[in-house]
């Protein structure tokens, strides 16, 4: 008998079906799934945009180093 009905329904109500059967996860679950996606996302782009902005890191190594070398190492003789 289920072999005879699966034949006739089409392969786009097989699918439909399979898919809602896997889907045990209720509407509100699958909600909060994608508000927590895209919180990250703005977070990720936030932080991008903040990385872009920012000098680079050998540009401020020169300026630490330059620091450093200009003054006298108050623990070592001179």
């Amino acid at each position: 008998m289920q072999s005879d009905r699966s034949e006739t329904l089409s392969p786009t109500t097989l699918r439909l079906q399979s898919l809602s059967a896997a889907d045990t996860r209720g509407k509100h679950r699958i909600h909060a799934e994608l508000k927590r996606l895209e919180q990250e996302t703005r977070f990720l782009e936030e932080e991008l945009e903040q990385l872009e902005k920012m000098d680079k890191a050998s540009s401020a190594c020169k300026e630490i180093l330059n620091t450093a070398e200009t003054r006298p190492d108050p623990l070592l003789p001179m």
